[in-house]
């Protein structure tokens, strides 16, 4: 793996945070929306909902006609597989020394600029961006032993798009 590949990995190990938190606001939303109305079962054995005036078996049709199941499916896919990835990559980061893995997250966490990330690290700005290529490529030593790293640069390039 090249350094390159490894920045485009720490750029989307930044995003994950907010992908993940994306997707489970899409999932609460389909649940609040077809599911949350159902509430319980009446002494008949047959489901209720709490809307008065809406039969329960409105949200039963819209939900399948609307393959809400099918949706809750994959995003809960999709976040288990990005939980995974934070986890790998998190790992590989780890792994690093203590500047290199402080001037990755500096940069790709807090996106900071780099006369602010040598500021903080008290460095000529020259001295942290040759630490940075040396950091990127360290990453990038430290991913190749991560199993399907090639699937997570994939899902990294795609979500650079």
């Amino acid at each position: 793996m090249r350094g390159e590949e490894a920045k485009i990995i720490a750029i989307y190990y930044a995003a994950i945070p907010d992908m993940l938190k994306e997707f489970r606001r899409q999932k609460s939303d389909i649940e609040d929306e077809y599911y949350n109305g159902i509430r319980g079962i009446n002494m008949d054995g047959m489901p209720h909902g709490s809307n008065p005036g809406r039969p329960t078996e409105l949200f039963g049709v819209a939900a399948a006609e609307n393959d809400a199941g099918k949706r809750l499916a994959e995003i809960e896919t999709r976040i288990r597989v990005l939980e995974r990835d934070r986890e790998l990559i998190g790992d590989s980061i780890d792994a690093l020394n203590g500047k290199y893995k402080k001037l990755l997250s500096l940069r790709y966490q807090h996106d900071y600029s780099w006369t602010k990330i040598s500021f903080r690290m008290g460095k000529p700005d020259s001295t942290v961006r040759n630490w940075h290529d040396r950091a990127l490529e360290r990453l990038a030593d430290a991913l190749e032993d991560v199993p399907m790293v090639d699937e997570i640069l994939l899902r990294a390039s795609r979500a650079r798009k």
